[in-house]
């Protein structure tokens, strides 16, 4: 694996260069936005597509010491100065599984309009669906405050859940990851 310094430098359609890198790990710390792949080439020319320029980094994305693990209940971006490390992990999810949770007919009838429409997009290629879990150390007095408590749990008794957070949905039409990374 290798680690990434990402920096934005023109406006493109970043969550779509991620859904194609493969998976991935997106890291915000107080140094900076950084990307840890396995095909670094490969994402180099897709995140430059993208417009954003990469370099290749020293260092490993690991907590600092002293800090207090979370886990990220949505994409909202805390100030760089607040995380001591911010963990993103994204997988592209596979196009038979999401068609068919989006078509699953329900008790009550056929699945709505919407959910048929998205469901052409995502066969069509227009969209893709991707999963993310987000992982985040910090100080106690950091993770306390509002904003935090809006986008984080404390993981306080249960250390392993550190180890496998819960999945979530998006889509890249959203453009979540993008405003989350350089938000």
């Amino acid at each position: 694996m290798v680690v990434l310094r990402c920096e934005r430098v023109a406006d493109g359609d970043l969550d779509r260069a991620l859904a194609r890198i493969g998976p991935l790990t997106l890291a915000r710390t107080p140094d900076g936005s950084f990307a840890e792949v396995a095909d670094d080439e490969r994402a180099t020319r897709l995140l430059a597509f993208a417009g954003v320029r990469t370099t290749v980094a020293t260092m490993a994305l690991t907590p600092r010491p002293g800090t207090r693990g979370a886990l990220g209940r949505d994409l909202t971006p805390l100030p760089l100065g607040a995380l001591g490390l911010d963990l993103v992990h994204v997988r592209a999810l596979p196009l038979g599984a999401e068609t068919m949770r989006l078509l699953r007919g329900r008790a009550w009838g056929r699945p709505a309009g919407a959910r048929r429409a998205l469901c052409r997009a995502l066969l069509r290629g227009e969209d893709i669906a991707l999963g993310w879990r987000r992982r985040a150390w910090s100080s106690p007095e950091v993770l306390r405050s509002r904003g935090a408590r809006a986008a984080l749990r404390p993981v306080i008794f249960d250390a392993t859940a550190l180890g496998s957070p819960p999945e979530h949905r998006l889509l890249t039409r959203d453009r979540a990851l993008a405003r989350w990374l350089f938000g």
